[in-house]
């Protein structure tokens, strides 16, 4: 079971946010909220208020253990931008923008690991090298009994 809750027009740019995000993704409710305790970023006071309505809301929905939860996903997307124009030399205007965004965190009870599926890069290069050298041995072989 997972509840989401989110937020939405918060005067804060997405990438302020986003750094809070990724201290509490995939982590542990009670770890998560010590880390935002001791964090001294702007965004942590936001993300704890949005975790704890994460966990109102799936403690709503059913009676689940709160230490069983962990934080499934936490993300902040760009929202709209308020711009006004600041004086500038010689009668110029120039554009302040205040950035908005739109935070989301899913708390969830099923603690599944992400296992990657298929190789990484570095193994796939590995694995194409040892081919490459198969076949060229194959033909220095081939080369050397034509040669006889």
């Amino acid at each position: 079971m997972e509840a989401r809750a989110e937020f939405r027009y918060l005067r804060i740019p997405d990438r302020k946010i986003r750094v809070v995000m990724e201290l509490v993704k995939g982590k542990k409710i009670d770890v998560a909220m010590n880390a935002l305790k001791f964090t001294n970023k702007r965004g942590c006071d936001i993300v704890s208020k949005l975790l704890k309505s994460a966990i109102a809301n799936i403690t709503a929905k059913q009676g689940v253990d709160i230490e069983k939860l962990y934080v499934k996903t936490a993300f902040a997307n760009q929202g709209p931008s308020f711009k006004k124009l600041h004086a500038r030399a010689m009668g110029r205007g120039g554009v302040i923008k205040r950035k908005f965004c739109h935070a989301s965190i899913i708390v969830s009870d099923e603690f599944k690991e992400n296992v990657k599926k298929g190789k990484t890069k570095i193994e796939a290069a590995k694995e194409t090298v040892k081919q490459n050298v198969k076949e060229a041995k194959v033909k220095i072989a081939k080369e050397e009994k034509t040669k006889k």
